[in-house]
Order: C-alpha cells, then structure tokens, then sequence
C-alpha cells in the first residue's frame, strides 16, 4: 500500500490528506463525517509550529472558542508558557505552575494546539503498568503503522501519576523553551481518577508537530493536571483513533512570519528540485 499527501494551500490554512493507493485504483479514506451533527471525526487540527513555539515564539494568537471549533479532545500551551492546556470533552482547562487546573473561558488564547473530534476504532484495557515506558509498549502494540497519526486517551485510576507546567515568562523578546527547562514546576500525584489525553506522532511531523507520545493529564476533579512525565496504574482503559487527515492553521502575526526557522537540509530532495 502506498500512502500519498496531497497539499492543499487556502489563505492561511494547510491541509494535508490521505489517500491509499492499490495497484491502480486510488481510494481517498472516508472522512468519518457524522450526517448527522456534521462533525468530522478524527481529523488533527494544529495551529502554530512546534519549532517556532519552541525557538521562543510564546505569544498567545488563537481564541480558545476558535480552537474548539476544531476539536473536542487534545493538547495545547497557553500564551507566555503559563502552564499546560488540555481540551477535553469540549472544554478547555489550564493547569498553572502554581499548582492550579481551572477551566478557561473561550477569550482565553493558545500559541500553540492540537486538537480533534475524538472518535475511538479501537479499545484495549492496560492490567497493569509499572511505569510510562511500560504503558507505552503495551499502547505501541496496537499502533500498526509505523507512519500513521494517533490520537490516544488513556483513563483510570492511577496509582501515580508526575506531571509539569512551566510559569509564564512576559518579557520579550522570549528565550527558546529549552532554557527555561529550570524553571518548571512538577507535580506528583497518587491513587488519582482521570484522563490522559493525546497523540502518538511519527517522525516526518517532527519540527512542524511534536514526534512520538505526547500527552496532558486532567483529573476527574478538574483539579489536578498538567504535561505528563510518568505514570503507573492498573487496569487502565486505552481508546485510539486513527488521524485520517492534518490541516495546518498558519499564524499571521508578525513574529511567526519573521521568525528565523533553522534550515533542514535534505540533499536528495535539494538534488532533484534543481535537477542536477
């Protein structure tokens, strides 16, 4: 099976889709819209550019309420690094360095998101797990493809739970995420009930998203929270859907559009463009 993305470039949005293509026949994968509410399921909507976030471009641009029009479920920072975003069931919540989750109202702005509407196709129960790692490896053996987009959520009572957030940081101009690793604030929490909410990313998003398992935690309080690091529970329940398409919603503040994006070089593509 060969998988092919197609571009497609309108104002400030890029949409990347799938299709799968057998022998000569070409087959666009469903879109999963419901006729219904008119949502289309399973589709990662990403505004802002994790390279770009992560060289220090922290300023918030996107309304909450123009995120959620985009998803139900996913990730996201608020502006000036203050502490983890999480979007789950509709409603967005901010956990703070300070220790504290709150729901944010929809003025409420992200520099960065990751959201869908979640719609599982597959369920799996974790017995139990000792640690993250060992979660993971249970998660990846239902993650098929190598190259595919998942969306996770893992919920349960969890016998432990570490979790971070970052505090704000106002002056600019903004030094890059990785110096102020220092700075962030961690939290542990123990025989905790709630959600694990997120996506496992491959390789060729890298830098445009972020590869690999990311998630945020929020409890079923809605109190407790944050990006998370560690985990160990039993009888964990896993649900996963597949992403079928990524559209890409471009900033168009001043700072995005002049910012100074470390070239990637690729010879080969490089050697072909020019032909020679």
């Amino acid at each position: 099976m060969k998988v092919t993305l197609l571009f497609i470039c309108c104002l400030s949005t890029v949409t990347i889709q799938a299709q799968q293509t057998t022998g000569k026949k070409t087959m666009t994968i469903p879109s999963n819209k419901n006729s219904n509410t008119g949502i289309t399921y399973n589709t990662l909507f990403q505004y802002g550019v994790a390279d770009s976030f992560i060289g220090g471009l922290f300023e918030a641009t996107l309304p909450v309420s123009e995120l959620k029009q985009h998803g139900d479920f996913g990730i996201g920072a608020p502006g000036q690094v203050d502490g983890e975003l999480i979007v789950y069931k509709g409603h967005a919540y901010q956990t703070q360095a300070k220790g504290i989750t709150r729901e944010v109202p929809d003025t409420f702005k992200t520099a960065l998101g990751f959201v869908t509407f979640f719609k599982a196709d597959t369920a799996f129960h974790i017995s139990a797990a000792s640690n993250q790692k060992e979660a993971f490896d249970q998660i990846e053996k239902y993650l098929h493809q190598k190259n595919g987009v998942y969306a996770i959520k893992i919920s349960g009572s969890f016998d432990h739970l570490k979790t971070r957030a970052f505090p704000p940081y106002t002056q600019k101009p903004y030094p890059s995420l990785a110096t102020l690793i220092g700075r962030q604030k961690f939290f542990e929490f123990s025989n905790t009930k709630g959600t694990i909410v997120g996506y496992k990313l491959p390789h060729y998003l890298n830098g445009l998203s972020i590869e690999g398992f990311h998630f945020h935690f929020l409890s079923d309080s809605k109190t407790q929270g944050g990006h998370v690091l560690d985990f160990s529970g039993a009888d964990l329940t896993v649900e996963v859907a597949k992403i079928q398409n990524f559209l890409l919603s471009i900033p168009q503040d001043s700072d995005f559009m002049n910012y100074n994006f470390i070239k990637k070089d690729n010879p080969d593509l490089e050697k072909v463009e020019k032909g020679h």
